[in-house]
């Protein structure tokens, strides 16, 4: 048991670690947000596995007072091919998490690895329903400990996870933002592009790649993609120091509508002040 309680741990901190990785300090790392949606994704579609934990796990504390296990491989079978079968849409939502962030072949190695463990799996399942082990099955604990101590850590964390995040990062800028008007005090103007090969002002959050700036009026925009405690919504933060914020969903709609349009069709969803001056977030759905 006790090997089996250091494994749910384990099992556990590896999930925690993936979701909250994203709002970690430190360099850029690619597969962080995509390894933070799949472990999101994946956890929640795990809680239905819960239903099919809780009875197999009161099954397995009454199967040691009884004398009759004659038929106890059968039940454990039953509970074991109702596992598998819900485990299919944790994979699915696991793979899921990869697409929607541009990992497609990730997504597909993600179901051609749960595939073959599965056959793996279901080849052992003939032998379980022949079987009268009268041991104690631990696969129970897994079912119930693992989804419900990640999720509840998840909803009970993530919001603080994500304004440190956030706001760690807007601090990294504070240099970039002196040196930009630093600019503007030798030249007069505020500088028409920063495009180069090399970002030297790095937010140093795993989750942010980098900041962007533009010029706007007669102002500019620096801004950084943060990623959003809600999936499927993208977090944009921007400062503005005249406060005239704006960002658009896509390029063309800055091409192609009138003013009025785009200033009806800009695409995101809501915008949030921050508690520092001069910032705002905006969400796309």
């Amino acid at each position: 048991m006790t090997r089996h309680v250091l494994r749910m741990v384990v099992i556990t901190i590896l999930m925690l670690a993936c979701i909250f990785l994203p709002y970690t300090p430190g360099d850029y790392d690619v597969l962080s947000v995509t390894l933070s949606t799949m472990a999101q994704l994946s956890t929640f579609a795990a809680l239905l596995l819960v239903p099919i934990g809780v009875p197999w796990l009161i099954y397995e504390i009454a199967k040691g007072k009884t004398k009759d296990k004659k038929h106890s491989g059968k039940i454990i079978y039953r509970f074991a091919v109702a596992s598998l079968t819900v485990s299919s849409i944790v994979a699915i939502a696991a793979s899921l998490g990869a697409f929607v962030n541009g990992s497609r072949y990730l997504a597909i190695l993600i179901l051609t690895i749960y595939a073959f463990i599965l056959l793996r799996l279901a080849a052992n399942l003939w032998r379980i329903k022949a079987s009268d082990d009268n041991q104690f099955n631990a696969t129970p604990l897994y079912l119930i400990f693992i989804p419900v101590v990640v999720v509840f850590v998840r909803f009970t964390f993530i919001t603080r996870a994500s304004d440190f995040s956030r706001n760690y990062t807007i601090r990294q800028s504070e240099k970039f933002i002196q040196d930009i008007e630093a600019y503007k005090s030798r030249t007069g103007r505020y500088p028409s592009s920063l495009l180069s090969l090399w970002n030297d002002y790095r937010p140093s959050t795993i989750g942010v790649k980098q900041f962007h700036y533009e010029p706007y009026g007669n102002a500019y925009n620096l801004y950084f993609e943060h990623f959003s405690t809600a999936i499927g919504v993208r977090e944009i933060v921007m400062f503005n120091s005249l406060d005239e914020h704006e960002m658009t969903s896509h390029d063309s709609d800055l091409l192609r509508p009138s003013q009025e349009d785009l200033n009806r069709q800009r695409g995101y969803i809501s915008i949030h002040q921050l508690p520092q001056s001069h910032w705002k977030s905006f969400w796309f759905d």
